[in-house]
């Protein structure tokens, strides 16, 4: 049974999770199947989480619910799918409980729909202050709720010829609400193209694009400040996201930057997170490219996103591995090394489990090394095992960089020609960064080679197509380039 339907459910759950669930199944008017159901769910939670496909069979717990019958496997497929329709509805009443503005329209539908009035009219009221901007935080679903309150309100007046003064005036907030409900999503989605563009995705046709291109979204904020001021930051907040990716320009991302930090307050935490993780995107992307300036305004992005909470994940307690790992790597850039380690201290039990030893090894590998500890920079890289998809490529660099301090230039060159194999067969890196990495590996092999054949005269030439080229480490290597050429 250990890959049923009902077990990959069961795995899910917490053990505040599986409570709840069993008062759920020992409730009649949930559970109609009767006691089997709710001791089939007691017997087989006493092997969760792991669910030991040893013990969870369908004959050793018919035998245990059933101890003087013959083996029905009816029976058993029977209890099973009785028990995921309860563990889908279960899911479904916490999904339902938890999400207020779903909860609170279905709500004032039922209100209307049995006509109690003094009741609607009293919930639309409490519901119309809970979602104006100063009681409330935005997100993407925010004017979606508001129109469907509004929707409700129209229904309820359309049955009155006394409120038509109150159908038109919620007519007028409908037509706002779906207007900036759809520019705010569009805006959301045109965002997420451009950057999947650059990274993974493709499209043959992108309407989303070729929509905003004929919309002119500009005017419609000039209109929006005069008419309807309070929404306006939002809507423009979403827009200059969008121009800062499309235009990819350094006027862009100061108007989004300031935007975001003027408005940050209006939004939920998750909509919080996407602007900061936004700002910082479009700063690695300047950087990767090679205008290396913009790695001191990621440096502040990431304190303030430590500032205001954001780096650590609400339902899982740990911290994403990507912010973690930019982190580190911009305070190596920026030569933040205390600040650093005092973060890998820090943050080292927020860490995944699973990542936790190989995470905190390579970091502080990364730190030793800044502090040209190469021996023991190499000793905490050897205790890595499952690592970021990137943070591979991070420890093969890192390990070219420490034999080249080591003067291991044959380890040096083997490990070179590996890793460009290893950038050119990856399906996942996007061509910004492999093209950065592969020029690296190259730039590296060119340089050791020279060493090794004593043409240091030819560093020189080097230097200036490495000045000229994108790539991953470039001070590095000019670094390295400037202290050899030095030596002579």
């Amino acid at each position: 049974m250990k890959n049923t339907k009902i077990i990959k459910i069961l795995r899910t759950f917490t053990n505040d999770e599986l409570k709840s669930f069993r008062r759920f199944v020992d409730s009649p008017f949930f559970n109609k199947e009767g006691k089997y159901v709710l001791r089939f769910f007691d017997e087989l939670v006493k092997r969760h989480p792991e669910f030991d496909s040893e013990f969870i069979t369908r004959d050793r717990l018919y035998k245990v619910l059933y101890p003087n019958k013959a083996y029905d496997d009816d029976t058993m497929r029977k209890l099973s799918s009785s028990l995921q329709k309860l563990a889908e509805e279960f899911l479904n009443y916490n999904h339902y409980k938890d999400n207020d503005p779903f909860r609170e329209i279905l709500n004032l539908s039922m209100l209307r729909r049995r006509g109690l009035s003094d009741l609607f009219e009293k919930k639309s009221d409490e519901l119309g202050k809970k979602y104006e901007l100063k009681n409330s935080c935005i997100d993407l679903e925010y004017f979606r709720t508001k129109y469907r309150i509004e929707i409700e309100k129209i229904n309820y007046f359309a049955e009155s010829d006394a409120f038509v003064k109150e159908q038109n005036n919620s007519m007028q907030s409908i037509q706002l609400h779906i207007v900036c409900d759809s520019l705010i999503n569009l805006l959301d989605i045109a965002y997420n193209i451009i950057v999947g563009q650059n990274t993974m995705y493709a499209g043959k046709t992108d309407l989303v694009l070729n929509l905003m291109d004929l919309t002119d979204v500009e005017s419609f904020l000039k209109m929006l400040k005069k008419e309807a001021l309070e929404v306006h930051s939002v809507i423009e907040l979403f827009y200059l996201r969008y121009l800062s990716m499309l235009n990819f320009d350094d006027a862009s991302f100061r108007k989004f930057r300031l935007s975001a930090l003027k408005n940050l307050h209006l939004f939920t935490r998750e909509n919080k997170f996407t602007m900061l993780v936004a700002l910082q995107n479009f700063c690695i992307r300047k950087f990767v490219s090679g205008e290396r300036q913009y790695v001191s305004e990621l440096h502040d992005i990431h304190k303030l996103m430590i500032k205001e909470g954001m780096l650590i994940n609400e339902t899982t307690g740990f911290i994403n591995q990507d912010s973690y790992r930019n982190v580190i790597l911009t305070s190596v850039n920026i030569r933040k090394y205390d600040w650093m380690d005092r973060f890998i201290n820090e943050y080292e039990s927020k860490i995944n489990p699973d990542q936790r030893e190989s995470l905190t090894a390579w970091a502080k590998a990364t730190s030793l090394y800044a502090r040209e500890n190469y021996q023991g920079a190499l000793a905490e890289l050897h205790r890595v095992r499952n690592i970021h998809f990137l943070s591979k490529h991070d420890i093969r660099i890192l390990q070219m960089k420490i034999y080249y301090e080591l003067n291991d230039y044959i380890a040096g060159l083997s490990l070179a020609d590996t890793y460009k194999k290893m950038v050119q067969n990856d399906k996942v890196l996007s061509e910004i960064h492999k093209r950065s990495n592969r020029n690296f590996a190259g730039f590296y092999s060119r340089i050791l080679r020279n060493l090794s054949d004593g043409n240091i005269e030819e560093l020189d030439f080097l230097k200036n197509e490495i000045e000229k080229t994108p790539t991953n480490s470039r001070e590095w290597l000019l670094e390295k380039i400037r202290l050899e050429t030095g030596k002579a």
